[in-house]
Parts: structure tokens; sequence; C-alpha cells
């Protein structure tokens, strides 16, 4: 029954889904087409190492190799943008609709309110990894192209970590919007946690504090551990994917036991 759920929101997705994945493939191949004009540029490393450590660890190191540029210029940003995208999403999934009166027709219908969530759930994965394929697709296409070939292997373990951590956000989203019915908490939540720990992991080298803590922050493992350049371990993402899930389910039976507008 959750299957046909699936096949449904995505339906009603493809639009906006269409248009993401379009902006995320222009955004890749506009500044990958900058890279030739850095490749080897010395200079523009002398000035990354004069900066402050925070930030060269959001814009990057080396900005004259593949990796150094892709990291710090194309996929520091990933986070954010793919956290907004499944926090918008995963809000409207179940709350955003039922404020606008639109649950009343599949709650009218012999299905039960787990299998709705948990197909809607599995639709805003789908939509996330359909995303990650196109980023995955533009970086190492445009990569060719533009004189920054990267390893398909280290490139793809590296949009994993983006997708799934982005995912850990859209669920929690999807939880509280389904629980609660409000989809401006939802939204303000998993969109302000998930950028305000991209922020938090920019900073936690320099704070004693934090640096204790990163291994907590999904964001660690996208960003500071440079996937580009080292093999990822498959334990992070994967502890993404099953608290993404543990969300949505803890969430069911609040969802299963209160009242639903429409």
């Amino acid at each position: 029954m959750w299957l046909e759920t699936w096949m449904q929101t995505m339906n009603d997705s493809r639009r906006s889904l269409l248009w993401w994945a379009v902006g995320i493939a222009l955004y890749t191949v506009m500044l990958l087409a900058f890279f030739p004009l850095l490749k080897g540029n010395t200079a523009i490393n002398d000035l990354m190492q004069s900066l402050p450590e925070s930030l060269r660890a959001l814009a990057g190191d080396n900005l004259g190799t593949p990796a150094g540029y892709v990291g710090g210029k194309l996929l520091s940003m990933m986070p954010i943008l793919l956290t907004i995208f499944a926090a918008l999403q995963g809000a409207s999934l179940i709350a955003g609709q039922e404020e606008r009166g639109w649950l009343e027709f599949p709650l009218a219908q012999p299905l039960p309110r787990v299998a709705l969530l948990l197909g809607r759930a599995a639709a805003l994965l789908s939509m996330l990894m359909v995303l990650g394929a196109v980023l995955f697709l533009s970086i190492w296409l445009a990569g060719q192209v533009f004189q920054a070939p990267l390893p398909a292997g280290r490139l793809l373990g590296a949009v994993v970590l983006h997708t799934l951590g982005a995912w850990l956000f859209g669920a929690l989203a999807l939880a509280i919007g389904a629980a609660t019915g409000r989809s401006g908490l939802a939204v303000g939540v998993g969109a302000g946690l998930g950028t305000g720990l991209v922020v938090v992991q920019s900073v936690a080298s320099q704070i004693p504090v934090l640096n204790d803590l990163a291994w907590l922050n999904p964001w660690k493992y996208a960003l500071s551990d440079l996937p580009l350049e080292n093999a990822i371990s498959l334990t992070p993402p994967l502890i993404s994917l099953v608290l993404g899930a543990a969300l949505v389910w803890i969430a069911a039976p609040l969802l299963g036991n209160r009242d639903v507008r429409g």
C-alpha cells in the first residue's frame, strides 16, 4: 500500500524535483567552468593559506586541484542546498498538505496513516537520491570537460555523504510535520538545524569543545574529512539513513493518534 503512495508522491513532485535537478546541474557546470583559470595557480593557493582556518574549512585549502576546487567551492554549498530542499519537501508532504486541506482524499482511502507516512518518507529519500545522482553525473561529466577529473569512487562517496546527511534533516522535518501538522515548525527545525550544523562544523576546529563533539555532526564527514581525497567509511552515511528512518517511525503513531485537518 505504501508503494502506491510513493508512486503518487513522486508523480506529484516531479516538476519541483526537475527544477531542482536542473538548478544543481547548472550550478555545477558554471562553477567547474572557472576551474581552468585556477588550475595550478600558486598565487590563489598562497592567498587561501593566509586565511583563518575556519574560512579555509569552508572555501578549501587548495583550489588549484580538482579535489580541492570541487570540495571547497562546489560541495561546500551542497549541505545547505540539499538540506533546504529536504526540509521543504519533508514539511510539505504531510503537514503542508494538511494545512491546504489536501489530505482529505488520501485519508478517505482504505490506507493506514502509517503506510501514508512511510510511502511519503520513501518518496523523500528517492527524490534526494535523484538529486544525488544528478550531482554526481554533473560533477563527473563537467570535470572531464573542464580539466577537473575526479575518481568516480571518491566522488560517489562524497555525494552519498551529502545526500544522506540531507535525508536526516528532511526526515526530521517530515516527522515533526506528521506529529504536529505544522509545516512552518517542521521547516524551521529541519532546515535550521541542518544549516546551523554546517556553520558549527566550519568553526569546530577553532573551538575545543565543538572539535571534541564534531563526531556527532553528520557534516563533519562530508566537509572536514575531505572525502574526495580520502576513502570514506560507510558507517556515517548508514547512521544518517537509519536515524532518519527512526525519526519517521517514531512519528508514525503520533500521526495515527491525532486529529488531522482535511
